[in-house]
């Protein structure tokens, strides 16, 4: 058997005593779209079996057929003005957000919220037939909501309150902003305490709603944890228009890209670090091993000599002989490390001056003939006439050309050429060139070779075929110069190393100091 509930009827002015007063029929009047009260009626064991109209506005009796109030919803529809109500209000309830539906006899889509009121449930329906932006609004992925110059919620849509579940029984038609922000920030456990800290931030969040002339953006965290981008524009009539988007999978991809780059700034710390205890583990290494190379080498040195007399066995000059090739063989290769590592640690400054290109090549071939002719290798000379002088290093330049050219004579048979040129460039740069006709590489291999200790598959090792660094110097050096080095090789053809030199250390030889003393 059902009964009414105990709770004493309210009249649709608010007054009557107990309970939640009903709204004033004036302010259900105002409202756009049909509302009204329904008092729960509950069964004989307490629970909810009906509900019955308490109160409604013009435009729910005109949407449902007649006055409503004292008729019963019925769950049948026989009695509720509308057949198919009870089960919408069901389910709006039960999902906290506006349900889209044909009742009854309609041809045209009704959009009906509910939310508790008091013992009962408030309920607002509007017809969606004819109105295709109401339509939109309600499928957009952004909550809307519409607010009119004293700040009363006009129009909104179910996104809205699904956005904010803990305030959507006060997302009703005709409520203040004002009303919703307290409500909001009371039951957000991040906001400040009631009191002036949390006053003050209600002036600022009304200052920034009413502004009349420009757009706010912003994003803020839900209670329930949602990222929302809120934009909120004025009306031309001095209201106000607000968005909000779920940004929750931006912000994921911020948070990431922020992780990212910490972990990334944490890596490039560590590493810098690591190389800088490198450097000083080499600094300090290369003063230890040169020490005793030094006297090695000069003790070798007066043997080879015989500077205190004969050493009898011509077998103990062959090993002295050995002794100091392979002292200086670890000397340039200490020299190398350190040089290389100085290089890549960013500790290498360029000490530039105007130094003439020819007198370069000329240097290193000097230094690399006798080592030719040993080997019966033509090694022929190429200084372009007028040739520009060059803003750089003088000892990284001497070092660079040293280096290919002693490796093209190295890596070049009896009876090759090696070819060691300077000229300029098209683009008014200087360009240094060392040509071989040795045993060159595949092609595929050379980026191998410019790597530190670089080797190629399949490289022939022979006596002397050095550590492996000179290509890496070379290519480091001339980089710190804002050149570059381009490298051809083609198995038993040969290799051809340039050094490219921009235009900007280009000078014109009116510039140039007095010719050095020619080595060699």
């Amino acid at each position: 058997m059902i009964r009414r509930t105990d709770t004493p009827r309210q009249r649709p002015d608010g007054a009557g005593s107990g309970g939640s007063a009903v709204p004033a029929a004036s302010l259900l009047a105002a409202l756009p779209d049909g509302a009204g009260v329904l008092a729960a009626v509950r069964g004989a064991d307490g629970a909810v079996a009906d509900f019955e109209w308490t109160a409604a506005n013009p435009t729910a009796e005109r949407l449902l057929g007649g006055p409503l109030a004292g008729r019963r919803l019925g769950r049948d529809g026989a009695d509720g003005g509308c057949r198919g109500l009870g089960d919408v209000l069901a389910d709006a309830l039960a999902s906290g957000a506006p349900v889209q539906r044909k009742l009854g006899t309609a041809t045209a889509r009704w959009r009906v919220a509910a939310t508790p009121f008091g013992d009962g449930v408030c309920v607002t329906v509007a017809d969606l037939g004819g109105d295709p932006v109401r339509v939109a609004l309600e499928h957009s992925a952004e909550g809307f909501a519409l607010f009119d110059a004293q700040g009363r919620l006009v129009e909104f849509n179910g996104r809205l309150k699904a956005f904010f579940p803990e305030i959507a029984d006060t997302i009703v038609p005709g409520a203040r902003f004002e009303d919703l922000l307290r409500r909001y920030l009371a039951l957000d456990p991040s906001a400040p305490p009631a009191g002036p800290e949390r006053e003050a931030l209600v002036a600022r969040r009304l200052a920034r709603h009413r502004k009349s002339e420009t757009e706010s953006t912003f994003t803020f965290r839900t209670i329930g944890g949602r990222w929302l981008l809120a934009s909120e524009r004025p009306t031309p009539d001095g209201g106000i228009v607000s968005l909000h988007s779920d940004v929750g999978a931006l912000k994921e991809k911020e948070e990431a890209l922020r992780a990212s780059q910490m972990e990334a700034l944490a890596a490039k710390l560590q590493a810098e670090r690591a190389s800088r205890a490198k450097t000083e583990f080499l600094a300090h290494m290369s003063h230890e091993l040169r020490t005793p190379l030094n006297a090695v080498m000069g003790f070798t040195e007066l043997m080879l000599g015989e500077t205190l007399g004969p050493l009898g066995s011509p077998r103990y000059r062959a090993y002295a002989q050995d002794i100091h090739d392979s002292g200086g063989h670890l000397l340039a290769l200490i020299n190398d490390i350190l040089d290389l590592s100085r290089i890549e640690s960013g500790q290498l400054s360029l000490h530039e001056e105007i130094t003439d290109p020819g007198e370069a090549v000329q240097h290193a071939a000097a230094l690399v003939r006798k080592t030719a002719l040993e080997r019966g290798v033509d090694l022929a000379v190429d200084v372009e006439a007028g040739l520009p002088v060059l803003h750089a290093d003088v000892r990284a330049l001497r070092q660079m050309v040293l280096n290919l050219a002693s490796n093209a004579v190295k890596f070049t048979p009896e009876g090759g050429h090696v070819v060691v040129s300077a000229s300029g460039t098209p683009d008014g740069g200087v360009g240094i060139m060392v040509a071989d006709t040795g045993i060159g590489i595949d092609p595929r291999q050379l980026p191998r070779l410019l790597e530190p200790f670089g080797r190629a598959d399949g490289f022939k090792a022979h006596e002397g075929e050095g550590t492996g660094l000179g290509l890496p110097i070379v290519k480091r050096l001339i980089e710190l110069h804002g050149g570059r080095l381009e490298l051809n090789s083609e198995p038993g053809r040969g290799t051809t190393a340039i050094l490219l030199f921009p235009a900007a250390r280009s000078l014109p030889r009116t510039l140039s100091p007095p010719p050095a003393r020619r080595i060699g």
